[in-house]
């Protein structure tokens, strides 16, 4: 992975990157076509980096704590998300270099989708400040978001309607969207999939590392080995509903990396990369005050990885 020019010029003097610098490798505000001839330095994280996964429901934030040392669920901690009215709707989130979270939430009835920034998620459960970015132009619907080794940005279309593939197209953010900025390029024609309808995206553990392309997508409980730039996959085990996402071995303390899926009802299960085994639920999250307890992508921090995008 390397940091985006942006991301180098906000923390070069103290943080580094998760595994390197290149200027020229696109993050948000960017549309840098990145590349392999960057100053390679490994260095810290922007941030401090938690074992942990994030979701959103209703008016909530949950955060989920893991055990460093297993992986197992530690406790679910919701957090009332503040300074934005959001519809009943599935959400989206990605965690970006800095820890905050770029978020989406789905308006069926008005058809649109709101996008919202977290920039600093708690982890005490105290209240969630949130900031509203605007609405996706075009009548553009969107189900998952997606930060790659890079840090640049994506979002998967939901096109004709969100139980179907057509129309579905990966988006790569060229704009700022912390800035509004929705810009776009298409990478790729989702309806070309052996999936029906991604609902979130997730980095691949190959050989316990992270990889971002081919990654992984789950349409309501299917997951599939994913090629996020042909738009093409092919199953690989089930589990979980709307929200998966993997962790780097660098978050925990026996130096494995971790899959992990959530379900309608909250609950959350780990799955073995390579066998795609499913684990007996490690447990359910808390109950909104309206929509399914688990209506969301799951979340979490981006650790050293391996891009697989090639960027023209």
């Amino acid at each position: 992975m390397r940091l985006s020019a942006l991301t180098l010029v906000l923390c070069l003097s103290a943080c580094g990157s998760r595994s390197g610098l290149d200027p020229d490798a696109g993050g948000p505000g960017s549309d840098g076509a990145g590349g392999d001839g960057g100053l390679a330095i490994d260095a810290p994280p922007p941030v401090p980096q938690y074992a942990e996964l994030w979701y959103s429901v209703d008016t909530l934030l949950v955060r989920i704590v893991l055990d460093a040392s297993n992986g197992d669920v530690v406790e679910f901690v919701p957090s009332t998300l503040t300074g934005i009215t959001l519809p009943p709707g599935q959400s989206m989130l990605t965690m970006l270099p800095d820890g905050s979270l770029l978020a989406g939430r789905q308006d069926q009835a008005a058809d649109e989708t709101t996008l919202f920034h977290i920039p600093a998620p708690p982890r005490d459960g105290s209240p969630a400040a949130a900031t509203s970015l605007g609405v996706m132009p075009d009548g553009i619907n969107l189900e998952g978001l997606y930060t790659d080794c890079d840090d640049r940005l994506y979002a998967m279309d939901t096109g004709v309607d969100v139980g179907s593939s057509d129309g579905n197209r990966l988006l790569r953010f060229t704009g700022n969207p912390l800035a509004s900025d929705f810009t776009f390029a298409v990478v790729s024609d989702l309806s070309m999939a052996t999936v029906a309808d991604i609902d979130d995206m997730s980095p691949a553990i190959v050989n316990n590392e992270i990889h971002d392309n081919p990654g992984l997508a789950l349409d309501s409980g299917n997951l599939y080995d994913f090629n996020f730039e042909t738009g093409t996959g092919t199953m690989a085990g089930t589990g979980g509903t709307w929200g998966v996402h993997a962790l780097g071995k660098e978050l925990f303390t026996d130096g494995t990396a971790r899959l992990y899926l959530l379900s309608s009802d909250a609950q959350l299960y780990r799955m073995d990369p390579a066998t795609h085994t499913l684990s007996p639920s490690l447990g359910t999250g808390p109950t909104p005050g309206q929509g399914n307890a688990g209506w969301s992508g799951l979340a979490g921090p981006l650790t050293e990885c391996d891009s697989g995008f090639v960027i023209l």
